[in-house]
């Protein structure tokens, strides 16, 4: 193969990896890497999908056989229906319908038979209020021992209170660079 072809082939894949190939160009390429002889080392990766498009292009089935065959098999699948009635239908229909109202029914007395007026439970109020009171000691109890680890958290904002005098010095230091700066504009005016 001489060089100048190699280069013209390469030159042909990139374009045709670009989609920029004519028609013409694309059936050189597919001579090439169809045609007798080797390749070399770096095209036969490149060769590989017109090897392929030319034994796909081959490969033709007969489409008289198969026809016949999806004929065939559509024939021994189709089964007469006989349409059905109008009459069956509405049975059908009323039967779901009695079966949902009974379902409903039922569900309606399970749950009104499962519900129960609430009753008092202490019928002096004097020991009414005190089991109140009693209950709501044990609430307040339990909120507060859980509140407990957090009174710390108050020990956080004590170092930042000391801090607020270094807020100060920076200030000043500003005030300072200024009266700098100042200084330094006056003594280029001289």
């Amino acid at each position: 193969m001489k060089e100048m072809e190699y280069n013209q082939i390469k030159q042909l894949l990139t374009r045709y990896y670009n989609g920029t190939t004519t028609l013409e160009e694309e059936k050189m390429l597919q001579e090439y890497f169809t045609g007798e002889g080797d390749l070399p080392a770096d095209l036969v990766s490149s060769g590989r999908p017109f090897m392929l498009y030319r034994t796909a292009a081959g490969d033709k089935p007969d489409t008289a056989v198969l026809e016949a065959r999806l004929s065939a098999l559509i024939d021994e699948q189709t089964v007469t229906m006989h349409p059905v009635s109008r009459q069956n239908t509405l049975y059908r229909f009323l039967a779901a319908a009695s079966v949902a109202i009974l379902i409903g029914v039922s569900g309606i007395f399970i749950y009104r038979s499962q519900k129960s007026v609430p009753s008092d439970t202490f019928t002096d109020p004097v020991a009414a209020y005190n089991e109140a009171q009693r209950t709501l000691l044990y609430i307040s109890e339990k909120m507060n021992s859980g509140m407990k680890p957090l009174s710390h958290i108050s020990a956080i904002n004590t170092g930042t209170d000391k801090l607020k005098s270094l807020e100060k010095i920076d200030e000043s230091m500003g005030m300072l660079n200024l009266v700098s700066f100042i200084n330094k504009s006056s003594n280029l005016k001289k």
